[in-house]
């Protein structure tokens, strides 16, 4: 009986928070995509150097679907647009590459400096934050826009379809950087499909695959099963609690 009436009370806030988020006003939202910003910046400084790839592994993934399961369909696509033009006026919050890593701790792995400013634009992963900013925005549609995909099947399923995005994106950015180099570094030469999928995806599924795994855990425990907003589906049976 505890158990339950903790759950009830549970659902009770979570549903309170995303009527609340919903019914807020544009500078609260604004406030709240700001924090999920600053969260991917770090995520960014929390990185594995690869010494095949100049992409790094990064914590990034995990804000950017949970921005999306948080913020929905317009502030969580925003907060990404924030962090990619605040990182891009200099602030040092872009992962990089790994041709100069600098620990921000002497003797403590896994945190390293950033990079930011103009030049990020014509570096080899800014495709990755093109697709962070697709993939909340899509993520936070779906979830936004009906009950149904709220429940964990399909939010799996829109979870993986994020991160095929992000790959797409990050990819396919990566193929023109290495073969043109945008016109400010020599190009590198052919690439082909292969190789190409072991410097800018393969790598990365194992801990992308957990982190929206915990993403999907997350959002299965806060979503409301109920609707909170305008969902299409409403009055369907998916909207019963």
């Amino acid at each position: 009986m505890a158990a339950g009436a903790t759950i009830t009370r549970v659902r009770a806030f979570t549903y309170n928070f995303y009527r609340w988020r919903y019914e807020s006003d544009f500078l609260v939202n604004l406030g709240l995509a700001g924090i999920f910003a600053c969260l991917t910046g770090f995520g960014a400084l929390v990185k594995v150097y690869l010494p095949w790839t100049p992409v790094p592994i990064t914590g990034q993934l995990f804000f950017v679907l949970a921005s999306a399961v948080v913020l929905g369909k317009h502030f969580g696509g925003l907060s990404q647009i924030i962090y990619a033009f605040v990182g891009i006026l200099g602030v040092p919050w872009f992962a990089g590459s790994n041709t100069n890593p600098q620990p921000i701790f002497d003797g403590l792995p896994g945190l390293y400096r950033g990079t930011g400013g103009v030049a990020f634009l014509t570096g080899a992963t800014f495709g990755y934050i093109l697709g962070f900013i697709v993939s909340a925005f899509v993520i936070g549609w779906a979830i936004d826009g009906r009950v149904r995909y709220r429940r964990p099947a399909f939010l799996g399923l829109l979870l993986l379809g994020g991160v095929g995005l992000v790959y797409v994106f990050g990819a396919a950015w990566f193929y023109v950087w290495w073969t043109t180099g945008f016109g400010v570094v020599a190009s590198r030469g052919a690439l082909s499909f292969g190789d190409l999928m072991v410097k800018t995806v393969i790598p990365f599924v194992p801990l992308d695959l957990v982190k929206a795994g915990i993403v999907l855990g997350i959002g299965g425990a806060i979503l409301p099963s109920r609707p909170f907003a305008r969902e299409r589906d409403a009055s369907s049976p998916a909207g019963v609690p």
